[in-house]
């Protein structure tokens, strides 16, 4: 009988050994040493080449990295026991890096660096035991002298036992392969930008301030030190020329630039960017007229056809908390398309050589206000433009005129007498009126291994639509304006092994169309207009990347009296590649349109001497139908003795020197 409250005694402590292990088994799993923790992250700049350095409690298990483009960004997944971490963002003070951005998954953490710019730089990642290091090559945006950053560090760090950082000239052969090493990434066509993709959270940095955090200095700065080291001029000088190889052979541009970027650091959370260029050409077959390029209100400045100045970006960021706000002159880029563009139309484009310039360079930098703020793993945008500026088309009687422009069908009247027709100069929208501006808004976020964005955009047409009016029995006048639409649309890509998906569409309501029934009253028609791409990004070893692209345009409720294709069909290739310690750069980039079965056919080999150095040659090549998009210029039409507006293949030659003062 007195074993029971020997039993009971045993069965309660059993039960509190049970709990009390139970808990510190919790305990360990919620503290577990074993767990990967990131405890520094540390940024160095010199030159052109960037150091991201990644700093963990233990060694990963495995490495994998990826580039994604527009926006550009380097996404590296660090495999290993991962704990329940909320989202973070670290922004860095720098030409080339804008910010660092963690998210925790099941089995690994993933790390996005997101870059300035849109040209995606050579970058080799490697495990170097409990630090994962990136480093980011590029001769675009050199830096004057050595800096460093740390722009996290976990107060776990100091009691953690670790070496010194290795000095970032210290990087490896580029040619050595390295434990998960990515190959070069493509010069995307579309886009940059300035948007965020993936969620930022709450949790900030622990650093000097919300840019970044400097090395302490023994004595008191100068006020010229001061400026100095809150300073950055960086820039470019190039000449770009290109060569007919139809008649007439002879040059069709011979344009010398000058390109200069200012970053201003105001405060610790305030930075200011000038960004201004100025280009002369004493060829300059590109340009007939300069009455339509608009100088106001500060913008450009030209002096005949052949030199003009431009004021390309003016803008104030500031970081505060979990705002990111940008003020001014600047690009806004949407989308993830390559060589066309379908969410990418915030801003207008300059189409004076066509297609042919990077976009970074043929958009056209509007005033305005985009305001982004994250929740968790969301990041809702919301754009306000009060300017207004219009596509800049070729002009008439120049290289890349468009020749397959729509017009409204005249009602038919039999000769003599032939109809009387005149042109209305064309109506636009009023800049920094509040009822004409234009809005936008997105959100976005990053779900495992996709990104994901919603967009609406409220905006004007930037091509005018002819419409038509009959003034008497046969006088005609044709009155274009330019017309509000609704964008809907959105975008995606999700990342596997070695292949990232990519895609995006928008749906835009109300869309201006020509029509080519006499019939119709003013010669326009509105139907809603769809225009999607689907993609393929494939890694294909370590020193080649191939991109696969379908695109569509669809007209819903189409008519047959309407001009032009109801549904469109396109597909692109382009393939990127490297030789010789990453110097020689060859790249294809081909443009297909089934419908009309025509071509445009993009060779071009880039050599870079230096960090600083480098020159590209390469050709543009027309095919096909004179009715499709890139066969327009390639049959050749005669105008006024010239053939200016077809057989325009040609070759080029890039020179570029990048500088940093």
């Amino acid at each position: 009988m007195s074993s029971t409250p020997t039993r009971r005694r045993t069965w309660v402590f059993s039960l509190i050994a049970i709990l009390w292990i139970g808990v510190e088994t919790s305990s360990v799993q919620a503290d577990s040493p074993s767990a990967l923790r990131l405890h520094k992250v540390h940024l160095t700049a010199d030159g052109s080449q960037r150091q991201v350095v990644l700093q963990f409690s233990q060694v990963p298990s495995a490495v994998h990295a990826f580039p994604l483009s527009t926006p550009t960004r380097l996404v590296i997944d660090v495999i290993g026991p991962v704990l329940p971490h909320p989202s973070a963002t670290y922004p860095a003070r720098d030409t080339l890096l804008r910010r660092v951005r963690v998210g925790a998954h099941p089995q690994h953490l993933r790390f996005v660096l997101d870059l300035k710019g849109e040209k995606l730089p050579v970058f080799t990642v490697e495990q170097q035991g409990s630090r994962v290091r990136a480093v980011l090559q590029t001769p675009d945006r050199p830096t004057p002298e050595l800096r460093a950053q740390i722009l996290f560090e976990s107060p776990e760090a100091s009691s953690f036992a670790q070496s010194t950082l290795p000095p970032p000239t210290s990087a490896p052969d580029p040619s050595t392969p390295q434990a998960g090493a990515a190959p070069p990434t493509p010069k995307t066509e579309v886009a940059s930008a300035t948007e965020k993709d993936t969620a930022t959270a709450r949790q900030r940095p622990v650093s000097a301030s919300p840019i970044a955090r400097r090395p302490a200095r023994e004595t008191q700065p100068g006020l010229f030190e001061t400026l100095r080291d809150r300073l950055d001029v960086t820039g470019y000088v190039k000449n770009e020329t290109a060569m007919r190889l139809h008649s007439p052979h002879q040059l069709s541009k011979s344009q010398n630039w000058l390109q200069a970027e200012i970053e201003f650091e105001l405060t610790d959370w305030a930075e200011l960017t000038i960004l201004g260029r100025s280009m002369f050409d004493p060829v300059n077959h590109l340009e007939t007229n300069i009455e339509d390029f608009r100088t106001s209100p500060i913008d450009r400045l030209e002096g005949g056809d052949s030199f003009q100045a431009e004021l390309r970006e003016l803008y104030l960021d500031v970081l505060y908390e979990d705002f990111d706000i940008r003020l001014g002159r600047q690009q806004i880029v949407w989308g993830e398309s390559i060589g066309l563009r379908i969410l990418d139309v915030i801003n207008p484009q300059d189409f004076r050589e066509f297609i042919l310039n990077d976009f970074i360079d043929a958009r056209i930098p509007l005033w305005g206000l985009r305001v982004d703020y994250t929740l968790s793993d969301w990041t809702f945008e919301g754009l306000w433009l009060p300017d207004f500026e219009a596509n800049r088309p070729a002009d008439q009687g120049s290289e890349f005129q468009f020749r397959n422009v729509p017009l409204p069908t005249l009602p038919f009247q039999p000769p003599p007498p032939f109809p009387s027709v005149q042109v209305d100069s064309v109506r636009q929208p009023e800049d920094w009126r509040l009822g004409d501006s234009e809005v936008g808004f997105r959100v976005t976020r990053f779900l495992r291994n996709m990104d994901l964005s919603l967009n609406y955009l409220y905006s004007w047409s930037d091509f005018p639509v002819p419409f038509r009016r009959v003034l008497g029995p046969n006088t005609f006048r044709f009155e274009p304006r330019h017309e509000r639409f609704h964008l809907i649309g959105g975008s995606f890509n999700y990342a596997f092994d070695v292949f990232v998906i990519r895609g995006e569409g928008g749906l835009r309501l109300g869309e201006h169309f020509v029509s080519g029934d006499p019939r119709d009253r003013d010669g326009i028609r509105q139907r809603e207009f769809l225009s999607y791409v689907l993609g393929l990004d494939w890694t294909v070893h370590d020193n080649l990347m191939a991109n696969m692209q379908f695109f569509q345009n669809v007209i819903f409720n189409a008519p047959g009296a309407l001009v032009g294709e109801s549904v469109e069909n396109a597909v692109s290739l382009f393939l990127l590649s490297d030789f010789l310690h990453e110097t020689l750069h060859p790249q294809l980039l081909v443009l297909y349109g089934i419908n009309f079965g025509d071509l445009l056919i993009r060779p071009q080999v880039r050599y870079d001497f230096s960090d600083y150095l480098s020159a590209t040659i390469g050709a543009d090549f027309f095919t096909g139908s004179r009715s499709g998009l890139f066969g327009q210029f390639a049959a050749p039409v005669r105008d006024h003795d010239r053939y200016w507006t077809g057989r325009n293949s040609r070759l080029f030659l890039e020179v570029k020197h990048s500088f940093a003062l």
